[in-house]
């Protein structure tokens, strides 16, 4: 499954964003251009909700807020985001709207998929540091392993990498902690 880019000769805005009809397709605008990714795999959705419920269980103890993809994430007037999980601490809900968040997550998650991944790695990276984003989570559904990213460390060495039978604990979210091996299923048979 390929990736759609809108024509390159045309930079979109937030404002022209904000105008598409709702859709199940993931959508997101990088740089000025509309992207569409295919529709993630049962196994990255899979992942995404195990994830998504060790969130929501850690969020809840200390009122922060938990948001799953599709929810934007509105960096500047050239670019929104779509993580897969993204967390938002007390401190920081004055940032959440009706359209999406309008200042930087405590947390953010992106899940890799074939489709997705220079993007997750290079440019989405990037543009969550420098936009204020604490920590920036790469989970590899593959290599089983998640790399947490903060903009002190920068975008070229992350602050932890977990990996086998680790326990994930982080800084963002103390509240947040669980065995790696409860995210990762086994994966689906393809047919």
């Amino acid at each position: 499954m390929k990736t759609l880019h809108s024509n390159p000769s045309k930079v979109w805005t937030v404002e022209e964003y904000l105008q598409l009809e709702e859709t199940k397709t993931p959508c997101e605008l990088i740089h000025g251009e509309l992207i569409m990714s295919p529709r993630p795999t049962t196994f990255h959705q899979r992942v995404l909700s195990l994830l998504h419920t060790q969130f929501e269980n850690a969020a809840a103890s200390v009122g922060g807020m938990v948001f799953p993809a599709p929810t934007g994430v509105y960096i500047d007037k050239h670019n929104v985001f779509e993580p897969d999980i993204l967390y938002v601490s007390p401190e920081r809900t004055s940032f959440i709207t009706m359209q999406g968040i309008m200042g930087p997550p405590d947390l953010v998650v992106e899940i890799l998929s074939p489709s997705n991944s220079h993007r997750d790695k290079g440019v989405k990276k990037q543009g969550y540091l420098a936009f204020g984003v604490l920590e920036y989570w790469i989970v590899d559904p593959i290599a089983k392993s998640i790399f947490v990213y903060t903009p002190v460390m920068g975008e070229d060495t992350p602050l932890h990498t977990f990996t086998g039978n680790d326990i994930v604990s982080v800084i963002t979210l103390p509240t947040l902690t669980f065995a790696l091996n409860k995210i990762f299923p086994p994966p689906i048979p393809s047919r």
